[in-house]
């Protein structure tokens, strides 16, 4: 059951679709940062000396740091996450209902299953949404840009609580950054789901995980609970403060209150009615 649904979120024609928006996300968004150092005009009258001229160089290099490229990639895409979470699957379980396809897989197998299994599916399908854009985008990075992390801006500030395993490997970094967003992926998809056994207007669950993002920040905020700040646990590469455990709880917690509104709404009671 899951390989099936697994299928029929992955391969077909709309994830890749959301893939590619993705990817196009992180591009604009790294085009924006480093176009003005890719089209510097060295032969500008005003940096004609040796010094200024090196200082023009410098600065060029340094824009053009793989670390520094890899980053700014992610100012537009890491607030569209909680969308691009949603996309791909949590409209799966109200197109079974409407079209009358839960009814004949209730025949088939257990109910409770049937949820558990669109739960994982969505989930992960979610997750791959988001972060497989940060795999494609790593390898752009890694081989049409070069640089040390000394010359990185942002050294020992990006990279949040994993600054320093930024400073000891980029890769691995790479690695841990990509495996949380896949966690926030399957955290917010969650959500959409959990809103799709609720309410029945399609674009209302896709923007739910977005709405819940800034509505819970907002009041979040109101009673000074800085640490598990959507926002900051979304951008926890920019906050310092936020630790794993920070990370891991809200994103485990987004999971299983979403999980336990979707299998309470969901029940046979409720489609049958």
């Amino acid at each position: 059951m899951l390989k099936i649904e697994l299928k029929r979120a992955i391969l077909r024609k709309k994830f890749l679709i959301i893939i590619f928006i993705g990817i196009l996300i992180e591009f604009l968004s790294g085009y924006n940062a480093i176009h003005k150092y890719i089209f510097f005009d060295y032969n500008a009258p005003d940096i004609q000396s040796p010094a200024l001229q090196a200082t023009a160089r410098k600065m060029v290099q340094d824009g053009l740091n793989m670390y520094s490229v890899w980053f700014k990639s992610l100012t537009l895409y890491t607030p569209l996450m909680p969308i691009i979470a949603a996309l791909p699957y949590s409209l799966a379980y109200l197109e079974d209902v409407k079209n009358g396809m839960v009814k004949y897989i209730d025949i088939r197998i257990n109910h409770k299953k049937y949820l558990f299994t669109k739960l994982l599916a969505n989930g992960l399908a979610g997750g791959i949404a988001v972060s497989f854009p940060l795999i494609i985008l790593t390898v752009i990075v890694s081989v049409f840009f070069s640089g040390s992390i000394n010359d990185f801006f942002g050294k020992g500030g990006y990279g949040g609580v994993f600054s320093n395993l930024l400073i000891y490997n980029f890769y691995l970094y790479v690695l841990v950054h990509i495996l949380i967003n896949f966690i926030f992926g399957f955290a917010y998809s969650s959500i959409a789901l959990a809103v799709s056994s609720i309410i029945k207007n399609t674009i209302a669950i896709m923007i739910s995980p977005f709405l819940f993002w800034i509505g819970a920040d907002l009041i979040l905020q109101f009673f000074n609970v800085q640490s598990y700040l959507p926002t900051s646990i979304n951008q926890f590469y920019l906050t310092p403060n936020v630790t794993l455990n920070e990370i891991l709880v809200e994103l485990v917690f987004i999971t299983f209150f979403s999980s336990v509104i979707f299998i309470l709404k969901s029940q046979k009671r409720n489609i049958y009615e």
